[in-house]
């Protein structure tokens, strides 16, 4: 039997609103073993994006909010990590995939600075070095000239730079 990489038991994550609360996710309960394959699948509003911003612990601050239950990393309780610990928890230990891949970046920044930045944030590495492996997973993703659209503009570029930085598990959002 494999070991645990994830375990999330009876989490509740509840919206505050003027209308009321929104109990988005009520009871949740799950294992991911280290290299398992698991998706959750339920209607639209069924809490499946609400599940995996509460587990990177990225909520609304005013409206969002863990009320009950936990989440263990690796046997790290990460509704205990401090802020700095939980930076260098997300991109470098889990990552996201966002529903909408257009906001994963800025408009205003290029791409080439954006991608090298993240991986220099989450792995030792240098400039250059960082740089290439950018232009590595652009190409590893099919994107058409890798050198070309690392000093362009993310417009119209749905590039996912979650998995750049080598996470244990990424949590991919999509319909």
């Amino acid at each position: 039997m494999s070991e645990n990489i994830l375990t999330v038991k009876d989490l509740k994550t509840y919206f505050y609103t003027a209308s009321g609360i929104a109990k988005a996710v009520d009871g949740v309960s799950f294992n991911i073993a280290k290299g398992e394959t698991m998706g959750i699948v339920g209607e639209s509003g069924s809490g499946k994006s609400v599940t995996s911003s509460s587990i990177i612990r990225l909520l609304p601050p005013r409206t969002g909010k863990i009320v009950g239950g936990s989440i263990e990393f690796e046997g790290k309780d990460v509704l205990a990590l401090s802020k700095k610990e939980l930076n260098d928890f997300r991109g470098k230990d889990i990552a996201v995939i966002f529903q909408d891949p257009m906001t994963s970046l800025d408009p205003v920044f290029k791409i080439g600075k954006q991608m090298t930045e993240m991986i220099m944030e989450h792995q030792n590495v240098t400039k250059d070095e960082a740089w290439k492996m950018a232009v590595e997973a652009l190409n590893k993703v099919g994107i058409p000239e890798p050198e070309k659209r690392m000093n362009s503009y993310p417009y119209f570029q749905a590039v996912c730079v979650s998995v750049l930085s080598l996470p244990w598990l990424c949590a991919a959002n999509r319909n």
